[in-house]
């Protein structure tokens, strides 16, 4: 009884094979195959047949063969630092699940691999694609020198960055324009009539940093107040820089009553060191962060932030990297999104206004 059972259940999931479709449609097996895979050499009506005879059957393309035939990988890599922990890697988390269920819409898989050093970075770009084990890649947090992009653009391989480059022109890309998004922030801070705003930078090494440090500049010449290298504390995108920053600026006596952030992460690492400092947010110091992280809304107080979603990123680049694996110019994917302010309880009034 029991073997029986087992054989029923067999023969419940055994899935048809190719030539067993092609012997129920009376056709040979190299014609089913192209039918299945959709070749113009043969008829709609002979597509049509195949493939209603193949969904009756349970009949499931194997996906190595398809990748064989085609000459892909159906895979995507995505190469990312070992380095970024806890509150820095939020934005790079949401990001990454959001480009993974958006190629996985596409049929496609993200390959996502951990690198500690930008030494073996180059490596395991090179040994990905040698391998064939991806089509193309997605690359994160350009850089000011971004070797990545370099070596890849050499040896023609597709990529979307998330994020401009000095290459720009040349290559595709996703971005957020940081530059006027801070410009933003400050006109706004300024509005809540704080003149001593600092602006706890990112890491200088990466290229939306010098945008970011740009809009700052710019919105303090917009709002008619003076530009001060004191108020401008060094970071690295990390909750970290934000606690330093702080220290900082308290030990300095710089007057500062509001403090832009590079990032959430910073933002956040600033709040808390103000909060075991006694210094009242928004109370004594406003303070606002930029990505629009998730956890930002749930924090005490709640970040008043510069958000763009990364959900929306990962499904665009998700679409923008089938493109140019199919064929697409990389100039024909190069998109400049806004990001929203949304104020939260973590600005208020200058303290003396």
């Amino acid at each position: 009884m029991r073997g029986k059972a087992t054989d029923a259940l067999k023969g419940k999931v055994k899935r048809a094979t190719l030539a067993e479709v092609a012997q129920a449609v009376g056709l040979a097996k190299p014609t089913v195959s192209r039918a299945l895979n959709d070749y113009p050499d043969i008829s709609e009506e002979t597509k049509r047949r195949v493939r209603e005879t193949a969904a009756s059957m349970g009949y499931v393309a194997s996906s190595r063969a398809r990748q064989l035939q085609k000459g892909t990988t159906d895979a995507i890599g995505l190469v990312i630092s070992s380095a970024s922990v806890g509150l820095q890697s939020a934005y790079q988390s949401e990001f990454t699940s959001a480009l993974a269920a958006a190629l996985d819409g596409h049929g496609l898989d993200l390959l996502l691999h951990s690198v500690a050093d930008p030494v073996s970075e180059i490596d395991t770009y090179n040994r990905l694609f040698q391998q064939g084990k991806v089509d193309g890649f997605v690359l994160m947090r350009t850089r000011c020198d971004d070797e990545r992009i370099r070596f890849l653009s050499e040896r023609g391989v597709p990529f979307v960055t998330q994020g401009r480059t000095d290459a720009s022109a040349e290559h595709a890309w996703i971005d957020i324009d940081s530059e006027r998004a801070f410009a933003d922030a400050v006109a706004f801070l300024a509005a809540c009539g704080h003149q001593r705003i600092a602006h706890i930078a990112g890491d200088p090494t990466i290229y939306s940093s010098t945008l970011r440090d740009q809009g700052y500049r710019r919105g303090l010449e917009q709002a008619g107040l003076p530009f001060d290298p004191e108020l401008v504390l060094p970071g690295e995108f990390s909750a970290a820089s934000g606690r330093l920053g702080v220290k900082r600026l308290v030990d300095s006596a710089a007057g500062a009553t509001a403090i832009l952030c590079a990032n959430d992460a910073t933002a956040m690492g600033a709040i808390s060191q103000a909060v075991e400092l006694g210094i009242a947010v928004p109370e004594q110091l406003s303070v606002m962060g930029y990505d629009g992280v998730r956890m930002a809304e749930m924090f005490s107080p709640p970040l008043t932030t510069l958000s763009h979603s990364a959900a929306e990123c990962g499904e665009r680049i998700a679409s923008m990297i089938v493109g140019l694996v199919g064929g697409d110019s990389p100039t024909d994917h190069q998109v400049l999104l806004p990001a929203q302010l949304i104020e939260r309880r973590s600005t208020g009034p200058a303290a003396n206004v």
